[in-house]
């Protein structure tokens, strides 16, 4: 039951450092800044939460959908899962794009806001840390547990 509770506090933590990265950490393009990039501090003091929430999200998955998994109902799945990588995949690009545009363009370009800054700055850290990043990772990782159950599944039938 415990468990249960610290699995979701760990994936509400996670949601909310993505917020914080990109909502807080992140300067807006209208804004100049030379302070470096303060977000890479709360990455890093964040990283091992985003990893815990992966980690519990995938064992969650392979442990519900032990033994009751289909070839059919994992098609299924894996399919809604696969349209909504994709949908989410268009959003990050759109969302890519917009930012790039608003800061003038990519880091090669002398008129750009984050002209020899490299792509991971504080002007970009929303491009890596944001909503749908946050959903197509965790769905990304919620289909390998899918798959890794299906996988264990059809072994342990092998073996019977």
């Amino acid at each position: 039951m415990k468990s249960k509770y610290v699995g979701w506090i760990i994936f509400i933590l996670s949601f909310i450092g993505f917020l914080i990265i990109e909502n807080l950490f992140t300067i807006k393009p209208h804004v100049t800044s030379g302070n470096g990039n303060l977000g890479l501090l709360v990455i890093i003091i964040f990283s091992p939460i985003f990893i815990a929430n992966y980690i519990l999200v995938f064992r969650l998955v392979k442990s519900s959908f032990s033994n009751k998994l289909t070839r059919k109902s994992m098609l299924i799945i894996l399919c809604i899962s696969f349209v909504i990588l994709l949908v989410l995949g268009l959003l990050i690009f759109n969302y890519i794009k917009e930012l790039i545009i608003a800061l003038g363009g990519p880091p090669t370009n002398p008129e750009s806001r984050i002209y020899r800054f490299g792509w991971f700055n504080q002007y970009t850290n929303s491009m890596y840390f944001n909503i749908y990043t946050f959903l197509f990772t965790n769905i990304l990782v919620f289909n390998i547990g899918i798959l890794a159950s299906y996988i264990k599944n059809n072994k342990e039938k092998i073996r019977d």
